[in-house]
């Protein structure tokens, strides 16, 4: 704050003068000898007010350019990076379900307790409710057909029908009741992936499981063979001692007619329900499934997991 003194020369630099606390307060809001408000007097305010009004317009203006830009060069269904480009690369993960997000990977439950099991039918009503009720799809599963073992046409999709997984089941609480669960393995999807099958029966993996070698052996046509295998197992001699005997509902594997995918609206993933026909009660058994193509990696890591998922279950 100036000052002009009686020579006309004016002091900045000299002290305030000395006001009461609420009347400090009161000028720094409003200074009524030099018409200014917090500091500034209404022309200065006018002046940053226009600067930043302003710079914002031009801020604005150059952020809508660079997202028209962006938009206009991005596709709402095919991604820009694909396989082994994108950071998802191009080497299918597996997921499983039941999935209770409290647990994780354990699914734990007591035969004689519905309350302890109703949550892990619960999750699996939840997972396959899209496949029963077309209506929750974004367009209805409208495109969705009967594939019969061929490919789709274009913008459509293979339905996949629950009733393949036998007794794994809503009706039958998906085994957990009598005590034979049953798992629900999938396959995460990649956009474009197209597998490579091993559908040579003479040119097998030799540590693919036997029960998956016996089924391949038994199909009649090239089709059947084309698809993902699937397997699941104890990862560790106890934990396949107290497994026990394994169905798979309805084989196996995954349809080559599911393949790749290229998210047209109504897909869903192709289903394979793991049945356990004897499992040790009151231990917890660790199981590994794992999926079976030429060009899936799969380690044996417990870490990385590539290529597999990982679950526990005790039945008590």
């Amino acid at each position: 704050m100036g000052v002009d003194q009686a020579n006309g020369v004016v002091n900045y630099c000299r002290r305030p003068p000395q006001r009461p606390f609420l009347q400090r307060i009161q000028y720094a809001i409003w200074d009524p000898e030099e018409r200014k408000f917090l500091g500034r007097t209404p022309k200065r305010w006018g002046v940053i007010g226009l600067i930043y009004l302003v710079m914002y317009i031009c801020i604005i203006i150059f952020f809508s350019i660079c997202m028209c830009g962006l938009l206009a060069s991005v596709d709402e269904h095919i991604p820009y990076f694909t396989l082994a480009d994108s950071i998802i690369g191009n080497n299918p993960g597996m997921g499983h379900r039941p999935v209770v997000f409290e647990e994780g990977a354990l699914i734990w439950y007591r035969l004689d307790n519905e309350t302890s099991y109703k949550k892990y039918t619960d999750n699996l009503d939840e997972f396959l409710a899209p496949y029963k009720n077309k209506s929750l799809l974004i367009n209805k599963g409208e495109n969705q057909v009967d594939c019969q073992q061929k490919r789709p046409h274009a913008g459509e999709v293979c339905a996949f029908d629950t009733s393949l997984l036998g007794p794994c089941s809503s009706e039958n609480d998906y085994g957990y009741a009598d005590g034979t669960p049953c798992l629900i393995i999938k396959l995460n999807k990649i956009y474009d992936w197209q597998p490579q099958f091993y559908d040579d029966p003479g040119d097998l993996p030799s540590n693919m499981p036997p029960d998956i070698l016996n089924y391949i052996n038994t199909t009649k046509t090239p089709q059947e063979r084309r698809q993902v295998w699937l397997s699941c197992k104890g990862e560790r001699p106890a934990d396949t001692e107290s497994l026990g005997p394994l169905r798979y509902w309805p084989y196996p594997g995954l349809p080559e007619i599911y393949f790749p995918y290229n998210n047209t609206p109504g897909y869903l993933s192709p289903l394979v329900a793991v049945q356990l026909l004897n499992p040790i009660r009151g231990q917890i058994i660790n199981i590994r499934c794992r999926a079976w193509a030429r060009n899936i990696v799969f380690t044996e890591s417990l870490k990385e997991r590539m290529g597999s998922t990982h679950l526990e279950i005790m039945v008590d």
